[in-house]
């Protein structure tokens, strides 16, 4: 089994094949990889792509590799500003949540600049709230 896998692997190395057009006597062509008398060589062409025009690939590894290290570098910063976006905004509700639950009575100044005290159930609300804001942080 061995020695059948390495004959298939030195088969597969002679992929560098000819073909030859072959017409017998009726006007009948035939195609070989066998170079015969009365044959000639046959070029062979990659099948065209749909858009029609057969183009040279053009490999430029270098600028390839390039690209990725670029995009994978603004990948990382992207991911990073998104990182302490979303570390400021829970250290700012992990805040407003201890200040919340430290018992204190909250006010705030109105349009008039008149002091208005939050009340519990409001107060209980918003500590609700914040306790669903604060599943997704870290």
């Amino acid at each position: 089994m061995k020695t059948l896998g390495i004959l298939a692997l030195l088969l597969a190395f002679d992929a560098d094949a000819q073909m030859y057009k072959c017409v017998d006597e009726r006007g009948k062509i035939q195609y070989t990889d066998k170079p015969q008398a009365g044959c000639t060589e046959a070029p062979i062409k990659p099948s065209p792509p749909l858009s029609g025009a057969v183009r040279p690939r053009q490999q430029d590894l270098g600028a390839d590799e390039a690209g990725f290290k670029r995009r994978q570098l603004e990948r990382e910063a992207k991911d990073a500003g998104e990182r302490r976006a979303l570390e400021q905004r829970c250290a700012r509700l992990q805040q407003e949540q201890r200040y919340l639950s430290s018992g204190r009575r909250i006010s705030r100044l109105d349009a008039k600049g008149e002091r208005v005290y939050l009340d519990d159930a409001a107060r209980d609300q918003r500590l609700a709230q914040l306790g669903g804001e604060l599943r997704g942080c870290p």
